[in-house]
């Protein structure tokens, strides 16, 4: 019980969201120098620029909202929270000489954001799930799942609209979307959630706050280390793996293997009828 108020504290304090708001900034604005036209976009249109952050920051409040059927702009109503947000952008991205994107980009702070967004990451996974179980009920697996994902990913489901504003600067046609490793890491994490709200037996009795515990450490450590390693891409390949099993790579290539053999076999009962 203390450890949860310490947690929800901690989420709340002001070095901690102005930590987790120049991480997005540093994101974006690391997205946005991939071409020229996109860091010319950082003095010719800084409103789109800014309104692509307040985005990236809330999208997953906005979304959570959308699908519980509340009004989605509700978290923009604490001003003092949008002018930090604000402010976190504005000094990563105006900061005479750079000094704030070089420092925020230094191995050492993003090794100590890196626990930052695993709490926030978690908590806001296992608030979507409260919310969801109290309005869905505690049966609705799927509707939990979505909205653990959604809350727990962040930003990732609202890049679509975010990408608009970002090829508007980059002057751009065409952007695509993918799930991003945070957002795989968050439907995982609502997996065990929701396992543990009807009593899995994987997770072997664990309750809520132990397999809060674990998940923090765990996810902590994974981020951590991705810093370091980019053992991020173990993730990857094991998608690919697994797509290229259960998704068709497999039956393509063993089809072709098969055809091979008989167009060969076919060739040499050809040549000894000759």
């Amino acid at each position: 019980m203390y450890l949860q108020q310490h947690l929800k504290q901690l989420s709340n304090h002001i070095i901690f969201r102005s930590l987790h708001y120049v991480f997005i900034a540093v994101q974006l604005r690391d997205e946005l120098t991939k071409t020229s036209a996109g860091r010319s976009c950082q003095k010719t249109r800084p409103f789109t620029v800014w309104l692509t952050h307040i985005l990236l920051s809330y999208a997953g409040d906005i979304l959570v909202n959308l699908l519980l059927g509340v009004l989605p702009l509700e978290p923009l109503n604490n001003g003092q929270d949008v002018a930090l947000c604000t402010a976190a952008w504005y000094i990563v991205f105006y900061s005479p000489f750079d000094v704030v994107h070089a420092a925020a980009r230094n191995v050492f702070c993003r090794s100590l954001v890196a626990p930052v967004t695993a709490i926030n990451q978690v908590l806001h996974i296992e608030r979507g799930v409260q919310l969801a179980t109290k309005i869905y009920g505690r049966n609705a697996s799927l509707p939990i799942l979505i909205i653990g994902t959604v809350i727990g990913s962040g930003a990732e489901f609202l890049k679509p609209v975010a990408a608009l504003l970002i090829n508007r600067c980059q002057l751009q046609n065409v952007a695509y979307v993918k799930l991003s490793t945070n957002s795989k890491l968050a439907l995982g994490i609502t997996c065990l959630y929701l396992m543990q709200l009807n009593h899995g037996c994987l997770l072997f009795g664990l309750r809520r706050r132990e397999l809060r515990i674990y998940v923090l450490l765990g996810l902590s450590i994974f981020k951590i280390c991705a810093v370091f390693y980019r053992v991020d891409h173990v993730i990857w390949e094991l998608e690919n793996r697994l797509c290229y099993a259960l998704f068709g790579g497999l039956n393509a290539d063993l089809n072709k293997f098969f055809k091979r053999k008989i167009a060969l076999a076919s060739r040499k009962s050809f040549t000894k009828l000759d």
